[in-house]
């Protein structure tokens, strides 16, 4: 009989006997024998005999049998140790278990912090090779951070760790977090844990530890992102990036976040080498900040990777989902979000406490102006299939075709091109979707070799059998003037897909994302997902004799 057949019998002995400390000891000793060989599951059956000693303990309390109390929480201690190598949770509570219950960090926060520590534990067991994490300022994004670089250092000491982070305050606060731990064994458990691993050097110049031996690629190495990297740096067991954005003004200057971007994914992600896994935390100011950069990377690249995101106040029940007590009096209380919402810009608090990036005010199409669609009309055809096609002007544009399906002056928009690869890439892409979506006219801007552009596009779908009345038509307008005057129309009359009907990172959300942060002062880097809703609006305009009517939504 193997162990955990074994460790399963002595559990079926618990039902009878729930109160039995022997079967408890028993089924422990158990699972070590199956962790010799395979750790992984020696840790599932330690969670589930966990549980079974919890319970056990509370109908010990109801019974008022105090040896058992305490012979149940010797086991569950030893558990909770054993298990802490290797599960980030159970290694947040044994290393502060010894200490008063009002010094714990993790313990009166458990119950918020969870999806935090699970996504880090699919980082350390191999499944992620990219996690971000966004929650308000203060609720224990950094420490918890703190406690996964130590379990991960622990694990492997002759591995690198490479934090950086925005300013050296926050650096040395990283640096100094990792120290108590690793200084204070009176205090922390850290050496119970892994009694293999000691601390042999420090440097807070440097802000370097390293752990087991002396290394030229530290264990941990803090630094800052503005700072010049050097040949010392280098991760190899995780790379963190920690609040990257300085504030709400940094946000704002999409100058300086781009640069930042070029510094992050130039130099400091290259400092990462291949297979090591990421983690980038912080509050999400800006659609483009380098949370948002990361995650587009990410989705590129075909990367596993996971966002977690947690709103102070639930977008269901307006409630808090970070409220509990520290030294008897509740904290992050649904009242206290509730006032911060009265006081704060709807821009500042939907970024520092909401994790939905807002960008400069002056949008033109915010998200909760537009109309939105799950399916399309059921009980008629379309009156007419349209598209039309903004073709990139430089390697930095994309070429952007909204398709429209006209259900009298509703306008649908039920697929886009939307890519800022070459014109041999896009043109193929442009033929598809117009032979997929069964348009029947197809308008291209001629501007800038659109007619080209167009004239390749008709070709291909010639030659594939099918045929789309396809004709170009040169623009004279200002740009910016144009996306203005279209825009009420736009809002007024035109539906887009649902967000929850198309993925992260698709063309469509591309566009979306696009069209939602275009702001009315035009000092954007790009506008050509609302330009080319602007010349659709235009189309169809001129094709019902350039009346505009406000009709009843049809949803």
């Amino acid at each position: 009989m193997d162990n955990k057949m074994i460790f399963n019998a002595i559990c079926a002995r618990m039902d009878n006997s729930p109160l039995d400390t022997v079967l408890y000891t028993d089924a422990f000793s158990c699972l070590r024998n199956e962790g010799e060989s395979d750790i992984a599951t020696a840790c599932e059956l330690n969670h589930q005999l966990m549980s079974r000693v919890a319970k056990s303990m509370l109908l010990a309390k109801e019974n008022g049998q105090t040896k058992v109390i305490q012979s149940l929480h010797d086991v569950f201690r030893k558990q909770l140790f054993y298990s802490a190598p290797y599960c980030l949770d159970d290694f947040a509570r044994a290393i502060e278990i010894d200490r008063p219950p009002h010094k714990r960090f993790y313990a009166p926060r458990r119950h918020y912090l969870r999806p935090m520590v699970q996504g880090y534990q699919e980082v350390l067991d191999g499944k992620l090779r990219l996690l971000t994490v966004s929650m308000p300022k203060r609720a224990g994004k950094s420490q918890t951070e703190i406690l996964f670089t130590l379990l991960l250092s622990g694990r492997f000491p002759d591995k690198s760790t490479l934090m950086e982070g925005t300013g050296d305050d926050l650096v040395k606060s990283f640096y100094n977090g990792c120290l108590e731990y690793l200084q204070t064994p009176n205090e922390y458990n850290y050496y119970d844990i892994f009694p293999a691993v000691p601390l042999v050097q420090t440097n807070a110049d440097t802000k370097t530890i390293n752990l087991l031996n002396k290394s030229r690629f530290p264990t941990v190495m803090c630094r800052s992102i503005d700072a010049r990297q050097v040949g010392l740096s280098e991760a190899s067991n995780a790379l963190i990036l920690d609040d990257c954005v300085e504030g709400r003004e940094e946000a704002k200057n999409r100058q300086r976040l781009d640069d930042k971007w070029e510094v992050i994914s130039g130099d400091i992600m290259g400092r990462a080498i291949e297979g090591t896994p990421m983690v980038f935390t912080g509050t999400r100011y800006s659609l483009y900040d380098p949370i948002g950069r990361v995650q587009e990377h990410a989705q590129r690249e075909g990367w596993a990777w996971r966002a977690i995101e947690i709103p102070a106040l639930d977008l269901v029940t307006d409630e808090s989902n970070y409220e509990y007590e520290r030294e008897g009096k509740k904290v992050f209380t649904t009242a206290y979000f509730r006032e911060q919402r009265e006081l704060l810009s709807a821009e500042q608090f939907e970024s520092e406490f909401q994790q939905q990036p807002f960008e400069a005010k002056g949008l033109l199409f915010s998200k909760d102006e537009l109309n939105y669609f799950f399916e399309l009309p059921k009980d008629r055809d379309p009156d007419t299939i349209i598209a039309v096609g903004d073709t990139a002007e430089s390697g930095s544009d994309s070429t952007s075709m909204p398709v429209a399906m006209i259900y009298g002056n509703a306008v649908y928009i039920v697929d886009v091109v939307f890519d800022d690869s070459p014109a041999e890439v896009t043109k193929p892409e442009c033929a598809k979707c117009l032979i997929d979506n069964r348009v029947a006219s197809a308008v291209f801007e001629s501007n800038n070799a659109g007619q080209y552009y167009a004239r390749d596009v008709d070709q291909i779908i010639r030659e594939r059998g099918y045929s789309v009345g396809i004709r170009t038509k040169r623009t004279i307008s200002n740009k910016q003037t144009r996306i203005e005057f279209a825009s009420d129309n736009i809002k007024k009359n035109f539906y887009f897909k649902h967000p929850s009907t198309y993925k992260r990172g698709s063309q469509y959300w591309n566009f979306m994302k696009e069209v939602t942060t275009y702001t009315r002062s035009g000092k954007v880097p790009h506008d050509d997902a609302p330009d080319s809703l602007s010349l659709l609006e235009n189309e169809i305009r001129m094709l019902s004799g350039g009346k505009v009517e406000v009709f009843k939504r049809p949803i």
